[in-house]
């Protein structure tokens, strides 16, 4: 085995915001981006809880004027991005600000690159290279998940070929992120859920990355913790404020912790379920997380134990095999905790044919530690289901 220091080469340009209440600072926050931000949100929920408008009236007491298109829904779509940066850019906006859950933060960074580049976001997704700055973007997030707002990804749809895939660009890494967990009370137990499980997944997979460092492991292990220790109480009882702020913080330090070795294919899995079944982004990484555990265990059983002593504690007499094997049952016992469901089926998905497909798509399994044969890689997809 090489040096643990073998490569490392770590990017974290974001600045990171936290505090109760600070949405109500932003227009301090991003004086100098620029005069005109075009804020995307989705078409309800950041108007209704009034985050939109505490937004509009930060950034007018900082003379910043704003542009809000309210249209993005889950898993966004190239045809509402590619629009969006169409406004956007008629309307001489100079930052783009993701307001919401991922689908709205990964939509703005994917308008903040159709603006620039004036190509379709579908473009990047296929391979195209992003080779300048884009506009400026801001990430405000509401929910406790994704971690898109520490990462250099952004995760598109396209519906008309039941396609779902990300590009990854250091030039999309957002300028600032605002942490308000105030802003994530109003969430429903099953969104805390399903986000919380994709923040758990994101923290695992970085750890267990192939291209996994010393770095992006403070930010795994840490987060992992995280969980274990807040996530069934904040979907038990959604105005626990310190459990509350812990997952928002475990979702940032997830997303630091991917933002360079990447996730492995449990994501490549649940996207794809995503992609052509359009299911909710969490729940199919949940589904997904246990069963390629079970199969990546035996690539690092050192990392794997500790997996299961971070979401359990240390008092298991077990030798490091068994305390390794264990993790996926100590995730499957989390997700049965939080009431979510453990198999495709549950959520309609009956065959796996297109999933495999896109799953099996050119270096989809680049960063996972264990390689794995077509094959093994149906026999993983059909213990999902």
């Amino acid at each position: 085995m090489g040096s643990y220091f073998e490569k490392v080469n770590y990017l974290m340009p974001t600045r990171i915001v936290a505090d109760k209440n600070a949405l109500d600072d932003i227009g301090e926050e991003v004086v100098g981006l620029g005069k005109k931000a075009f804020i995307v949100t989705g078409k309800n929920s950041a108007r209704n809880q009034g985050y939109t408008q505490r937004v509009i009236d930060s950034l007018k007491k900082n003379n910043i004027d704003s542009v809000v298109y309210e249209k993005i829904e889950p898993n966004p779509d190239v045809v509402l991005i590619n629009e969006g940066g169409e406004i956007a850019r008629g309307e001489n906006c100079d930052f783009v600000i993701g307001l919401g859950g991922g689908s709205a933060i990964d939509a703005a960074k994917g308008i903040a690159v159709v603006v620039s580049e004036n190509k379709s976001i579908w473009d990047f997704v296929e391979g195209y290279e992003i080779k300048k700055d884009v506009l400026p973007i801001v990430a405000i997030p509401t929910t406790a998940g994704t971690g898109t707002e520490t990462t250099p990804y952004s995760v598109i749809s396209n519906k008309k070929i039941k396609r779902k895939d990300g590009f990854g660009s250091n030039f999309i890494f957002p300028k600032i992120s605002i942490l308000d967990p105030t802003m994530t009370i109003s969430l429903s137990p099953y969104y805390t859920a399903s986000t919380g499980i994709d923040t758990l997944a994101h923290a695992i997979e970085a750890y267990t990355s192939v291209f996994a460092s010393p770095i992006s492991d403070l930010f795994a292990i840490e987060a992992i913790k995280l969980v274990g220790k807040n996530l069934r109480t904040a979907v038990a009882n959604g105005k626990n404020i310190a459990a509350r702020t812990n997952m928002l913080f475990a979702s940032t330090l997830a997303g630091v912790a991917i933002a360079n070795p990447d996730t492995t294919i449990a994501h490549v899995i649940g996207e794809a379920v995503g992609a052509v079944y359009d299911t909710d982004h969490g729940v199919s990484i949940a589904i997904a997380l246990p069963p390629v555990m079970e199969y990546n265990c035996v690539s690092n059983l050192n990392k794997y134990a500790n997996i299961t002593k971070l979401l359990e504690g240390d008092s298991f007499n077990l030798s490091l095999r068994d305390l390794a094997f264990k993790s996926a049952d100590s995730v499957r016992d989390l997700i049965k905790d939080i009431k979510l469901p453990l198999r495709f089926s549950d959520i309609g998905v009956k065959d796996n044919k297109e999933i495999l497909a896109l799953s099996l798509r050119e270096g989809s399994s680049k960063s996972n530690p264990r390689s794995l044969s077509n094959k093994e890689f149906e026999k993983i997809i059909n213990a999902c289901i």
